[in-house]
């Protein structure tokens, strides 16, 4: 077993319970186009934005790029944030700091476009936390395909077998692990029913990480 040098988290659902933030969004700009129906968008949880918005411009011609509104629906939820005082999620900034103490490097993948996640970490204060950051926009395909993770391993020169990965959802676990790596699944109930069955593991709490992570310093080799 090859000691773990890095934690990498994903954004939405694992830094803060945004899923909720990212529904909100996307139903206020279907109602600003006359879309007021009850639609389940349930399928999007996890997944690149722009398949929901290029799905909605076919189905009900709204007259934008899925650009344009993928762009609308992060500045909604920003505004939010905000306004509503949203806190991250329980346990993270006692975790960040743990990994920092022990010398563990912590690395960002998220499939949301850099504008959007890098307002985040420093709306709360935790850019300096991170590393290593990658984000949808700067590679070429977005969860479930394992480009930001592989990304970010080749930015921080490691091997898929040093770190670990932290997602709430099962395209980001997929992605993961094709990029090689362990997943741990974090057990959001706001990003609805979720496959975590590719994580090795599964907690309901970030607090319950620094124990796992622990147990793979401090483990026999394997």
């Amino acid at each position: 077993m090859s000691p773990i040098k890095m934690i990498i988290f994903d954004l939405d659902g694992v830094i803060l319970d945004s899923e909720p933030l990212h529904e909100n969004a996307k139903r206020r700009i279907l109602k600003e186009h006359g879309i007021d129906e009850n639609l389940d968008l349930s399928f999007s949880v996890g997944q690149p934005n722009k398949l929901l918005w290029s799905n909605m411009i076919e189905r009900f011609g709204i007259n934008k790029s899925e650009e344009e509104l993928e762009r609308s629906q992060y500045n909604y939820i920003l505004e939010e944030v905000k306004e509503k005082k949203i806190q991250t999620s329980r346990g993270l900034l006692r975790l960040l700091q743990w990994l920092k103490n022990q010398g563990i490097k912590i690395g960002l993948a998220s499939s949301s476009d850099r504008h959007y996640v890098d307002a985040i970490l420093k709306h709360y204060n935790l850019y300096d936390y991170f590393a290593y950051i990658v984000a949808g926009d700067e590679v070429a395909r977005k969860k479930p395909e394992p480009d930001v993770y592989i990304k970010v391993l080749d930015q921080a020169k490691l091997n898929p077998d040093e770190a670990i990965a932290i997602e709430d959802t099962f395209a980001g676990s997929r992605a993961a692990l094709s990029a090689g790596l362990k997943c741990i699944g974090y057990q959001n109930p706001t990003s609805g029913n979720q496959d975590l069955s590719p994580c090795f593991v599964k907690i309901d709490n970030l607090s319950q990480i620094n124990k796992i992570i622990a147990g793979y310093m401090e483990g026999p080799s394997c």
